[in-house]
């Protein structure tokens, strides 16, 4: 599904991925573990076009997308959903017909299946976003990302500001979203995500440092005690 090869990039001349090289498979879950300015925000959006490419590549189905811009990633069904990505002055179903507008298919259905499988936002749909809870915003911009047609997701520390209990729902909701088929890519600094993750990948200072099951990661001491507070 999505190949990424010797990755390097990072704002004007300051390098912040260095090297960097993945896979994630169709269905596939891969947590990304990084303690803050690690560059694993920067990776997310080399990876949606926000961020130029200055070395290596990224492939998406077999297609070279590392010159795309970010709609045209997005309409190949590949989508970063950062914390920010939602308009708070719009309405819940507002917010859903912006993010619709890019698979144009479908809208008033697509956007009725997905409400129904959050239940957290189904009467929630004329008040503002802003009004949201931070529990029920991050649902908000994962119901976003379905809506527009991706089956890749990216995300963004989606635990952010979140109480143990709903990183908890949270956790079990991309369990489900799995279970429909859609692939993740989860940039996190909560090891608890590790729940949901086929593999997961250690970054430090723009570089993987590890990959592996969590089985096998948990046989590093020194990661244990920096990522896992083991």
């Amino acid at each position: 599904m999505l190949k990424v090869e010797n990755l390097h990039s990072g704002y004007g001349d300051i390098e912040i991925i260095k090297g960097v090289s993945f896979e994630i498979k169709n269905n596939e879950t891969k947590v990304l573990l990084a303690l803050n300015g690690s560059g694993k925000t920067t990776l997310l959006k080399t990876l949606s076009g926000i961020l130029p490419v200055k070395e290596g590549r990224i492939i998406l189905n077999n297609e070279d997308i590392t010159t795309l811009n970010p709609r045209e990633r997005t309409r190949r069904k590949m989508l970063y959903a950062p914390e920010w990505g939602l308009f708070p002055e719009l309405s819940v179903y507002e917010n859903l017909i912006v993010a619709s507008s890019i698979s144009q298919k479908n809208v008033k259905n697509n956007i009725n299946d997905v409400i129904k499988l959050f239940p957290e936002l189904s009467g929630k749909v004329k008040d503002r976003a802003a009004s949201l809870s931070g529990g029920q915003r991050k649902m908000l911009i994962i119901a976003m990302a379905i809506v527009s047609g991706a089956n890749l997701l990216l995300l963004d520390e989606p635990s952010s500001g979140l109480s143990p209990l709903y990183v908890e729902n949270l956790i079990k909701k991309l369990n489900e979203l799995k279970n429909m088929g859609f692939s993740f890519l989860i940039a996190e600094q909560n090891s608890s995500f590790t729940k949901v993750a086929d593999s997961v990948m250690i970054m430090d200072l723009g570089k993987i440092i590890f990959e592996g099951k969590k089985e096998e990661i948990l046989k590093n001491e020194e990661i244990k005690k920096k990522f896992f507070s083991l």
